[in-house]
């Protein structure tokens, strides 16, 4: 039978060995749950700005194609030149690329025009879930426009309005673009008909693709083989979008799991050793529960409960550390495109599985270090008082 009134009484007593215990219990539950949620923090940033589009990878020329050719400042503090709407055909045989969606963005000091394909309703600059007034644009539309709400309401511009960029269109429906649209322009409009108005004339041609890959693992490995087989090109994934925004840790999931197993395992043999010591500091008590009739389940038990205890113990606050570090760690992560907490949360889950660690660890401890009390015998150890 165990005695949990008698393992607080003896975890209480010896207060500096309890306090070491459940201390080292703490830091490695605290630091599992904040590190692995750091971890998908971080990855979840990473693809934010290009989910929002439907898209996986940004393919542009950050060098002129033709020495004729303009660039334009896009997105990230990057310039992106024109290129050849015909070459979308290539890309979309490159293996793992299910499509690939064109896309012409120009500005002109601090507005916006963007050209888009409207028959891409998944993948494209703007989607139709974006409207809020009015109606998303066809291929059939000429000069009419859909704007950013906030520039709508900036300059007045309800449904119906004139805007002016290059050439005047009518405004045929707000949209409300999410800030971590990392396509976000003021004016979208026909793809066609921007190539047409554009001081530059470029009849054909494009500044960047959208390209949306078979499944997220191959997103990598799709965007070094276009680089690969156009060398003069540049592809942009949300790892690289990420690593040029500030207020990012760069943590993979399984680096964070690796590095809080190690810690567990560094937990439970500082525990063990932890354990040992207080089996040695105890031979006497033992050998005096022994000799009145004790048996070596007995004592195995009541070791076991008092490692448990503190394994439960250190399991609740390291879960309530870990979650209040975790929470001020995902609410940092993000920097420019949004804190990660606006994308994830603490995983119930993970505290579980905190908690859960954090009890075999107290058993694992306190087996190990019962098994050697069991082998002290009750003769020699009452000869030493």
């Amino acid at each position: 039978m165990i005695s949990f009134s008698y393992a607080f009484k003896e975890i209480r007593r010896r207060k500096y060995r309890t306090a070491v215990n459940i201390a080292g219990v703490v830091i490695a539950i605290s630091t599992l749950i904040t590190l692995v949620m750091a971890a998908r923090g971080w990855e979840t940033c990473t693809t934010v700005p290009l989910n929002s589009i439907g898209t996986d990878i940004i393919y542009i020329y950050t060098a002129p194609v033709e020495p004729s050719n303009k660039g334009c400042y896009i997105v990230n503090h990057l310039f992106s030149y024109p290129f050849n709407q015909t070459l979308l055909t290539e890309i979309e045989q490159v293996s793992n690329v299910e499509c690939a969606v064109p896309i012409l963005m120009h500005r002109s000091r601090a507005l916006v025009l963007t050209g888009i394909d409207p028959s891409e309703t998944q993948t494209n600059a703007v989607l139709p879930d974006s409207v809020i007034e009015g109606r998303y644009l066809t291929p059939d539309d000429g000069y009419v426009a859909l704007v950013d709400k906030e520039y709508a309401i900036l300059n007045n511009l309800t449904l119906g309005s004139n805007v002016t960029y290059a050439a005047d269109f009518e405004v045929i429906g707000i949209v409300d673009v999410s800030s971590t649209n990392i396509m976000k322009s003021h004016i979208y409009v026909n793809l066609p008909v921007v190539q047409e108005i554009l001081p530059e004339k470029p009849i054909g041609l494009i500044n960047i693709a959208l390209v949306r890959t078979s499944s997220p693992n191959t997103v990598e490995q799709t965007a070094a083989e276009l680089e690969e087989k156009w060398p003069d090109s540049s592809t942009l994934t949300g790892w690289d979008l990420a690593e040029t925004s500030s207020g990012i840790i760069q943590m993979n999931e399984d680096t964070a799991w690796n590095i809080s197993i190690a810690l567990s395992v560094i937990a439970v043999l500082f525990i063990l050793k932890s354990q040992l010591g207080n089996v040695a500091e105890r031979t006497k008590e033992i050998g005096i529960l022994k000799a009145i009739g004790w048996s070596n389940t007995n004592v195995v038990n009541q070791i076991v409960a008092e490692s448990l205890l503190q394994g439960v113990i250190g399991g609740l606050v390291g879960c309530g550390v870990g979650y209040i570090f975790a929470m001020y760690v995902l609410s940092t992560i993000g920097g420019e495109i949004g804190g990660a907490l606006n994308f994830v949360t603490v995983d119930p889950l993970l505290l579980s599985l905190g908690f859960a660690i954090a009890i075999v660890s107290g058993i694992i401890a306190g087996v190990f270090s019962s098994l050697r009390a069991t082998r002290l015998s009750p003769v020699e150890a009452i000869r030493k008082i």
